[in-house]
């Protein structure tokens, strides 16, 4: 079997369209550090906390999304997805909806049995029996944020883009692997906007890729056209095999999969439905489940 280098005629696109998704990620990112630097981003939600101010900083960080990712998909032409689901399409809902709670489950229960709480790996700190008034409160604030901000950015502008250049399958594989890198937080939360160095490393991928297409087209000997790929194949195995290495623990493990299966199921229940509702479902499923398991189960708000 011969070993055949990537077609231009394939990765030129996908390298374009990661080129603009990087740029809309670079915008947001940019939005947010400026909401941040302002003085109600001082005060942040949090459980007992006066969360009116950080609700304004959310509420502002959302507006900039919309507006953003509204404006792409104006001038790209992108389907935003603001319908229901048909009939036929309902029964995503299912999966959406149950899937990633199961795996928080899961998750949650082996962290038990291996002495890992569960807050440990979303980062989270509450304090034994909260009030639950303001636990409710942030945990809806945070849905309310949160998940139209995901399908904005992970649905219309990655997806939607990829979309442009691939078949629904792939657009859905791609999205998957790239929301996988650039949307599970430091924390281990979901958010629209890559931090730092994840943007840092979209930005040297999609230059890599660049690189790579640039010395494809101009070259026909097959092993120059190999190396003109390798620097972003060496980004990538080195970003997985970092992310490999961070997992410390079978619930570690376990956590980082509900993370990227529910971006997964997004992505697929996005593709064969066309409505931003089925993703939405999933992504408040699993945002809803992990304060569950912190707020009710471990720190016994309400019990």
């Amino acid at each position: 079997m011969s070993l055949r280098a990537p077609s231009p005629e394939i990765l030129r696109p996908i390298g374009a369209e990661l080129g603009l998704i990087t740029g809309v990620f670079v915008v947001l990112y940019l939005w947010q550090r400026l909401l941040r630097a302002a003085p109600l981003a001082a005060v942040q939600p949090s459980v007992g906390g006066p969360p009116a101010a950080g609700a304004v900083n959310g509420g502002l960080l959302l507006c900039g999304i919309v507006a953003v990712v509204g404006a792409y998909a104006a001038v790209r032409d992108v389907d935003a997805g603001v319908i229901r689901p048909s009939a036929a399409d309902l029964w995503w809902a299912g999966p959406a909806t149950l899937t990633p709670p199961a795996l928080v489950t899961l998750t949650a229960l082996v962290g038990s049995a291996t002495g890992v709480r569960y807050g440990s790996l979303t980062g989270t700190a509450v304090a034994a029996d909260p009030p639950l008034g303001p636990v409710v409160l942030v945990a809806g604030l945070g849905l309310l944020i949160g998940v139209p901000s995901l399908v904005a950015v992970c649905q219309v502008v990655v997806q939607g883009s990829f979309a442009h250049v691939v078949d629904g399958d792939t657009a859905a594989l791609l999205t998957t692997a790239l929301t996988g890198f650039v949307a599970v937080s430091n924390t281990g939360g979901l958010t629209p906007i890559p931090d730092t160095g994840r943007l840092i490393g979209v930005v040297g991928l999609a230059g890599l890729l660049g690189v790579g297409v640039f010395v494809d087209e101009r070259t026909d000997r097959r092993p120059a056209r190999l190396l003109g790929y390798l620097p972003a194949a060496a980004l990538g195995l080195l970003v997985v095999g970092s992310g490999l290495a961070g997992v410390g623990s079978a619930a570690a493990g376990l956590f980082a999969a509900t993370r990227l299966a529910t971006l997964g199921i997004a992505a697929w229940s996005y593709d064969r439905t066309g409505s931003l509702l089925v993703p939405a479902l999933a992504y408040a499923s699993v945002l809803l489940a992990d304060q569950v398991v912190v707020v009710v189960f471990e720190a016994g708000a309400g019990l």
